[in-house]
Parts: structure tokens; sequence; C-alpha cells
């Protein structure tokens, strides 16, 4: 496989997204990859496309694999393994999303809650209101969370394309 200027270009911005989102920045390159490749991929095929370092794409596949992002595949006869992304972009968002939830706003909310019943019985109201407040948003995005895993990624795309149609009907009301 040889890259083109714009799936290199491609390739790299998404690293940079990726490391602003707590992504490492290798991570989130092999994935731009994998979503652009046509065929499944080789770690050596992708060590040599990215001139990366082999433990850099060992880990990045391995993470990539915990958010069930790609694929693994092997082949009869060959011992390599070969790597495809999932590539519709709403299971994609949704996947991420599930695994988002699960790893930071799931603790986040029980850390919170517990913030706030200590505010309580010490009697700091000021601390008290701001965990109410923040234990809300994270309670509302963790619910938003745990309904979109219970529908396809149909209803899920749906949703989401009409969360502007939604706000801008609730800002008349």
């Amino acid at each position: 496989m040889q890259l083109t200027d714009t799936q290199m270009t491609f390739i790299r911005r998404w690293g940079d997204m990726g490391s602003r989102w707590g992504i490492p920045r290798s991570t989130a390159m092999l994935h731009g990859l994998l979503y652009l490749a046509t065929e499944p991929l080789t770690a050596e095929e992708m060590c040599e496309l990215l001139q990366l370092a082999r433990s850099n794409v060992s880990t990045g596949l391995k993470e990539l694999e915990s958010y069930n992002l790609i694929y693994r595949e092997s082949r009869p006869g060959e011992r390599r393994s070969y790597y495809r992304a999932e590539c519709d972009v709403w299971e994609m968002a949704r996947r991420i999303l599930e695994e988002r939830r699960r790893r930071e706003t799931a603790g986040a909310v029980l850390a919170v809650q517990d913030c706030l019943e200590a505010a309580q019985g010490e009697g700091d109201f000021h601390t008290a209101a701001r965990m109410q407040a923040m234990g809300e948003l994270l309670q509302t995005a963790e619910s938003v969370a745990l309904t979109a895993r219970r529908y396809p990624t149909s209803v899920f795309r749906r949703a989401a394309l009409m969360g502007s149609k939604v706000l801008a009907f609730i800002a008349k009301l």
C-alpha cells in the first residue's frame, strides 16, 4: 500500500486530534491508517507506512482492540495477524462513547457523589452545590451513553443528527 499526500495528511491530523482527546498520537495515527486502508494490514506494514516503532504499533493495536475499533484477522497458513478498522463512523462513535463512559464517566459519577455526601456531612454548602451540579452533568452524560448503546447504530445516528434541531426547538419554548 502506498499512501497519498492526502491520506498522510489525514493520518497526521487524526493523530493530532487523538492526542488532544487523551489518545496517544501513534495510536490515533494507526486508527486513521486502518480506517483508510482498502485491505487489512499487518503490524509490520503499519510500522513501515507510518515509520513507527514496533512497540508503539503493538501498544496502539491493543488499545484500539480494547475500544473495539479494529478487528484482528488471521489467514490460513500464516502466523501474522491482519488488522482492519470498523469503518461505519457512527458505530465507531458509539463504541468510543461507550468505552469512554465505562473508563471515565462511570467512575467520575461515583467520585462526585462521594464528594457531595462528604460536603453535605461537613456542612460545606458551597462545595455541595458545585458537586450537585457536576453530578447532574455526569449522570446525564452517563444516561445518554447507556441509552445510546441500547439502540441500533441507525437510531443513534438519527438522534445525533437531530441534536441541533432539538436544541433549537427547546430554545423556542
